[in-house]
């Protein structure tokens, strides 16, 4: 299975674990994580000759809180015959412009669930298994980011591959 598709599945079960968890977006609804690969969407930015527009005016509500990039970090094969190993962070991003400064219990409830959900059931699409010896990783930002809040977990996932036919020459 290539890391690819493990990308894809992985934004499809972040989405799923997650559905019935509503977070705020910078308008003020109460929305659900969308999962990206690999990076956010480029926004759009409103110039005119000569000069940028007002912030407001150029973000049109797009800010993407609360959101999941699922990122390919790095993989390997060692040795070629054995299943491949590729690490994947989790980036979350929330918004929370409470007073109480407390979006980092919602960052924490997410790592909870997630990582209930991959040690209840490590397979992914009975495809990819988390690689438990690897374990899971997770940290929040430590700087203050307020009303904005980021974390990221860290999986590393075995992938099956179809082993090597016998040498006909052999």
């Amino acid at each position: 299975m290539t890391a690819y598709q493990l990308q894809k599945d992985l934004c499809a079960e972040v989405e799923l674990v997650l559905k019935d968890m509503l977070f705020p977006d910078p308008a003020g609804n109460l929305v659900h994580v969308k999962a990206y690969s690999q990076n956010l969407p480029k926004r759009e930015q409103n110039i005119t000759i000569g000069e940028l527009m007002e912030e407001d005016e150029a973000d049109d509500g797009k800010d993407p809180y609360p959101f999941c990039v699922v990122r390919l970090d790095t993989g390997s094969l060692k040795p070629a015959h054995e299943v491949q190993k590729v690490k994947t962070v989790l980036v979350f991003g929330i918004f929370d412009d409470s007073l109480e400064n407390k979006g980092h219990e919602a960052l924490l409830n997410i790592f909870e669930r997630v990582t209930e959900r991959f040690i209840r059931e490590p397979l992914l699409n009975d495809r990819y298994r988390l690689n438990e010896e690897e374990g899971i990783e997770w940290a929040v930002n430590d700087e203050d980011w307020y009303p904005y809040y980021v974390g990221a977990m860290e999986l590393t996932w075995d992938t099956f591959f179809v082993t090597r036919k016998e040498d006909k020459y052999a």
